[in-house]
C-alpha cells in the first residue's frame, strides 16, 4: 500500500507540472501583438522553474525585479529572486509552480503590460502533496531585449494535501 501511495504521489508530480502542461495559451481575439510576446516570455519562465534552470528564469527579469509573494513576504531585485529560487530549486520536497495566464492588457500609454492569472504549486510531503494555488498580478515592461518581468504579486487562496498546510 506505501508503494502504491508514492507511485501515486509520483504520478501527480510528474503530470501536473511537466512541460506538457506549460503550453502557451491562446491569444484573445483582438488582443495587441506584444501579447503573444509577453506570453512566450512566460512560457519561457515556466518551463525555467519546470527545469531549476536559474539562468532561463532570471532571464525573464527586470534588475528591479519586485516581488510579494502569495504569504505577503517581499523581495526586492533580481539577485534577491535569483537567491530565493536556488534555495526553492535545493529542496528536494519541490513539485513545481505554474503560473497561468488568464488575461493580458497591454499600455497604449507607456512600454507596460499587466499580465492577470492564477497559479499553483507543489510540494511532496510526508502524508501527501501539498498544493498551494492562487492568483497573480505581474507587471511586464518592455525593452530593448523583449518583454521583462518588473514585478509580481501572488496571492495564496488555497493550500490542500497536507497537515502542513495549516488548519
Amino acid at each position: 500500500m506505501m508503494r502504491f501511495a508514492l507511485l501515486l504521489t509520483l504520478l501527480v508530480l510528474a503530470t501536473d507540472c511537466t512541460p506538457s502542461k506549460l503550453r502557451p495559451q491562446e491569444a484573445t481575439q483582438g488582443e495587441p501583438p506584444d501579447a503573444a510576446l509577453i506570453r512566450a516570455v512566460r512560457l519561457k519562465s515556466n518551463r525555467a522553474i519546470n527545469a531549476h534552470d536559474l539562468p532561463a528564469l532570471v532571464s525573464t527579469m527586470l534588475p528591479e525585479m519586485e516581488v510579494t509573494g502569495g504569504n505577503g513576504g517581499h523581495l526586492s531585485g533580481r539577485a534577491a529572486m535569483e537567491a530565493s529560487f536556488a534555495n526553492t530549486f535545493a529542496d528536494p520536497t519541490f513539485g513545481g509552480y505554474v503560473r497561468e495566464m488568464d488575461r493580458i492588457d497591454v499600455s497604449t500609454a507607456q512600454p507596460l503590460a499587466a499580465e492577470h492569472g492564477h497559479w499553483v504549486g507543489r510540494w511532496r510531503r510526508p502524508d501527501g502533496v501539498q498544493i498551494v494555488q492562487g492568483v497573480y498580478l505581474a507587471m511586464w515592461r518592455r525593452t530593448e531585449d523583449g518583454w521583462k518581468i518588473r514585478s509580481e504579486l501572488f496571492v495564496t487562496l488555497s493550500c490542500t494535501g497536507s497537515r502542513q498546510c495549516g488548519p
